[in-house]
């Protein structure tokens, strides 16, 4: 009775704090599975029948999302994910790292080898082809090296001494002009830079390692809808 009653007041909480769809709403193939707190990385949700439970780590560990275990290595990262939906973001500093959000969790992806995460079409395609901003510096060409944000205009970026893109803003009136590596007077873009928010793709291959009490299994699905199992 006393169990069943803890069980009760665990799923109220989360029911409260605005939780209670989060088990649906991350797309499980089945009613059981690990997911990650949207805004504590030292616990996890457990969804038990298709309901949600907040569960702590032990002291000293955080919650793996790629593992989906608790790892006393595993250090927590600013979640930028929204609170709802399902929105692929990329990783600032990589050209194969980006992140599916479900449900105001983050689950860590990686481009398969041969392939870069193209920020403009949210797809891993060939390397050649991805818009990438750390490919844009070139270590052939001593510094400064200057190019535009093709995402926003007003920005730009200029190649530190490692070659790594540095992104500065423009003062408000003015846009970066490439032929004179400088800002101008301006509030239009050019017409191959879009300040638009690029769609998202529907169809996401997404592999989620569950690992319960020493069993590790290991789901690859494809979802048109945006929906993935661990």
């Amino acid at each position: 009775m006393v169990y069943k009653i803890a069980i009760i007041f665990a799923l109220s909480t989360l029911v409260g704090s605005g939780l209670a769809n989060v088990c649906t709403d991350a797309g499980l193939t089945t009613t059981d599975g690990f997911l990650p707190h949207p805004t504590n990385c030292s616990m996890y949700i457990s969804c038990y029948g298709g309901q949600p439970f907040e569960v702590s780590c032990p002291t000293g560990y955080n919650f793996n999302p790629t593992l989906l275990k608790c790892d006393s290595k595993y250090v927590c990262v600013e979640n930028t994910c929204p609170p709802t939906g399902i929105v692929i973001q990329p990783i600032e500093g990589s050209c194969t790292d980006y992140t599916l959000c479900i449900g105001g969790a983050a689950y860590p992806q990686q481009c398969e080898t041969g392939l870069q995460f193209d920020p403009a079409t949210l797809k891993c395609i060939p390397a050649e082809e991805a818009q990438c901003l750390e490919n844009q510096c070139d270590p052939a060409i001593p510094p400064p090296q200057f190019f535009v944000n093709p995402f926003d205009c007003t920005t730009f970026f200029i190649c530190d001494e490692n070659f790594l893109p540095v992104e500065f803003q423009c003062a408000n009136g003015t846009i970066f002009d490439e032929t004179v590596n400088d800002c101008i007077l301006g509030d239009t873009c050019p017409t191959d830079v879009t300040t638009t928010t690029p769609a998202v793709d529907t169809t996401t291959t997404t592999t989620i390692n569950t690992t319960t009490e020493g069993t590790t299994t290991t789901e690859e699905t494809t979802t048109t809808e945006e929906t993935v199992a661990p």
